[in-house]
């Protein structure tokens, strides 16, 4: 009922008359006024006033207030009825009036505070408070990109931290709280991420965070996670990393290829990936077909590893020269290749008048390797830095001669002219020999059994830029004569390994270190000499090595850092003399290896023990089980020295080898003492397992078993029930 209507007039006798009587004078008929309600249960008129405030300043009601003066005629405009008629139809279907009956001491039929609408919401239910999110509402894309990529940067540092202040130790390290740190673990954390919401989702998958993606601390990550990762990044990705990723086969791959793929141009009928990194080593399910469709969407690339691949065949050289910007090439291990591959590769180059940009080449195991394929790469690859050719087992010397060889032709290449007694040919040849300069830094020779010291001096001359050499594994066919040759001409030579070669003799330490410093006028500089940049050091079993040459080269080489010479005549004296250097140098994981060295005694080990130690421990996840002995973690073992010590030497010796065992031993005790004393097992099995290395459990019920126990069927067994390694 939202339309009231009231008669001020002719009304039967009661106790209303008092009332009329007292409001109205004449006796004329009373004019019908209509009252508005709104849908809210307001009473709004114009000439009745506010009923809701009515009385505030007065006790009396409206009616018996002086200032109380009702119209008489009360007349309604046509809109006016409109809206009330309107009114009255909506309130009538909502029911919303809760009244009384008619009250004799007041003229109109309700209170306004009768008319209570009804409500469908719970009035002791808290109202919502909605908050604004600053990150999501107010912050523009950019900024939470910049927020999202200092997730990764704080754990980086957070990493480095550690390192520096000491609380990186290896119990830390070996716990699976642990296991991803660094960039790895802001790359997990990264992802967690995206579970937030789909707008978190989309700027933790947005291409500026992942331009290099690098798996290879995840080996075991799901194959529609990889294609969804390829899919939403897209051509943003630059460098990829997939070492060790075994689901990936050529279906998988071909799928990452095409959601690498630029979105060509209307003009353009060809995509191409962004893709300047590639590293696939160690997926073996991969195909021919596949490998080579990415390289060919890849013109940019300059960095690929294929190692240890049998989908890399010939037909890959061919795929490769397509690629001019390519400075880094790994396929070393690859059965499916040989010098064929490696000549067509550098020919076809050189066929278009065109130069490789190769800086690194690594082709350990190549076989059918042949002199002309050497001469080719030579000429195609100038710039040609590190050279793997280790465990090529048709090498030969002539093969090594042709790489550096240089005709008249060739003026605008660098060359140097030597005389028959330089180039190690006949001193009664009067001939001239020219060989081109080499940019080389990095030679690896290793296992090449074809090689003698001849090879050496066909390098003579051509190498002046050398500092790494390896020719371990060679035999008794590497004689002195060749090797102090080239040795004489490599004056920047860090490291060389010379393992396995039995036949040199003090010669070659002789070549390889330096004379003493000369007391030469001020602003006069002497030419470097070999040995002074030397670091690495390997002579192991060159049994003609004499002592007093060792106790030299250690004197005189003031970078040496590392020396293995096991089975070898080092004595003690040349032990203590090595310590000493590198403790006065504060070289960082000097290393000395005299395994098998009978003059190295017991005593000279026990005084050199309290800079020493016997292994060079690193913490990481992946050495948990080599359980390091780490001073950082402070095992109260009292044997032993901290392995993870930079600043300690590592000396390797057979009495070494025995602390190694008494620091396992004494944990074992340890761990036995503890649970005799009540202390119950540990709380984490698996760095029980790790520090104990091989535990047997035995059933409470049956007690202790022995170590030869009988099965059911007869058979004794040396297992005491289960065994945990």
């Amino acid at each position: 009922m939202s339309r009231i209507k009231v008669k001020l007039g002719s009304a039967s006798k009661g106790t209303g008359n008092l009332a009329r009587r007292l409001l109205f004078r004449n006796k004329a008929s009373a004019a019908t006024t209509s009252v508005d309600l709104s849908p809210a249960g307001s009473v709004s008129d114009p000439f009745l006033g506010d009923l809701t405030t009515a009385g505030q300043r007065n006790c009396l009601p409206a009616w018996k207030n002086p200032e109380f003066q009702p119209c008489l005629n009360l007349e309604l405009s046509s809109d006016a009825r409109t809206h009330v008629q309107q009114s009255s139809e909506g309130l009538e279907s909502l029911n919303s009036i809760t009244g009384k009956g008619r009250s004799y001491s007041s003229p109109l039929s309700q209170s306004v505070f009768d008319i209570v609408p009804r409500g469908n919401s719970d009035v002791f239910v808290p109202v919502p408070l909605v908050l604004q999110s600053v990150f999501d509402d107010a912050l523009p894309r950019e900024l939470k990109l910049q927020i999202f990529s200092a997730l990764i940067s704080l754990h980086e540092d957070e990493f480095q931290l550690w390192k520096s202040s000491g609380q990186w130790t290896t119990s830390k390290a070996s716990s699976s709280k642990y296991r991803w740190v660094g960039r790895d673990r802001g790359m997990r954390e990264l992802v967690k991420l995206s579970r937030v919401s789909k707008a978190w989702r989309s700027l933790v998958f947005d291409g500026q965070l992942w331009m290099d993606v690098d798996l290879k601390a995840f080996p075991n990550l799901p194959v529609p996670f990889l294609l969804r990762l390829a899919e939403t990044l897209g051509p943003f990705i630059k460098n990829i990393d997939l070492t060790g990723y075994t689901k990936l086969d050529h279906g998988t791959l071909g799928q990452v290829t095409t959601s690498l793929c630029v979105r060509s141009a209307p003009t353009i009928d060809f995509a191409y990936t962004q893709l300047l990194d590639v590293n696939l080593s160690g997926c073996n399910a991969l195909t021919t077909q596949a490998l080579h469709n990415v390289v060919i969407h890849s013109p940019f690339l300059r960095r690929l590893c294929v190692k240890g691949l049998k989908a890399v065949d010939n037909t890959t050289f061919d795929v490769l020269a397509l690629c001019p910007h390519l400075t880094s090439l790994n396929m070393s291990r690859c059965s499916n290749i040989n010098g064929d591959g490696l000549h067509r590769y550098a020919n076809a180059v050189l066929g278009r008048h065109g130069q490789l940009a190769l800086k690194e080449l690594r082709l350990c195991g190549l076989e059918g390797i042949f002199d002309e394929a050497l001469r080719v790469l030579g000429r195609a690859a100038p710039s040609l830095e590190i050279l793997d050719l280790s465990y090529s087992r048709s090498l030969h010397n002539s093969a090594l001669g042709a790489f550096v060889a240089c005709t008249e032709e060739e003026k605008s290449t660098e060359s140097v002219v030597l005389t028959a007694r330089e180039a190690g040919r006949e001193v009664r040849d009067n001939g001239r020999y020219r060989r081109r300069i080499t940019k080389l830094r990095h030679l690896s020779l290793s296992n090449c059994k074809l090689l003698t010291d001849v090879a050496c001096s066909n390098l003579a001359y051509a190498v002046p830029c050398l500092e790494l050499l390896e020719l371990a594994g060679i035999g008794t066919s590497m004689k002195d004569e060749g090797l102090v040759r080239l040795l004489g001409t490599t004056p920047l030579l860090r490291k060389l390994d010379l393992e396995d070669n039995e036949e040199i003799t003090d010669a070659v330490l002789s070549a390889l270190t330096p004379s003493p410093p000369e007391s030469t006028g001020s602003g006069s500089t002497q030419p470097p000499q070999t040995g002074q940049a030397l670091e690495h050091l390997v002579v192991s079993f060159a049994v003609s090595l004499s002592n007093e040459a060792f106790l030299s080269l250690i004197c005189n080489c003031p970078r040496l850092r590392v020396l293995e010479a096991d089975s070898t005549c080092i004595s003690g004296t040349a032990l203590k003399e090595f310590v000493r250097q590198a403790h006065e140098h504060n070289a960082s994981d000097a290393t000395l290896v005299a395994i098998d060295c009978r003059a190295v005694g017991e005593t000279s080990v026990k005084d050199v023990a309290g800079v020493t130690r016997p292994r060079k421990g690193w913490r990481a996840w992946d050495a948990r089980k080599l359980t390091y002995l780490d001073g950082r973690d402070k095992e109260e073992l009292k044997v032993g020295q901290d392995e993870c010590d930079e600043k300690r030497i590592v000396l390797k010796s057979f009495y070494n080898w025995q602390t190694v065992d008494a620091v396992r031993a004494a944990r074992e005790r340890h761990r036995r003492n503890s649970r005799r004393a009540g202390n119950g097992p540990s709380d984490n099995l698996e760095d029980v397992a790790q520090t104990a290395g091989r535990m047997r459990w035995w059933s409470p019920s049956s007690g202790r078993r022995s170590p030869d126990t009988e099965a059911l069927d007869g058979v004794v067994s040396d297992r005491g029930g289960c065994v945990i390694t």
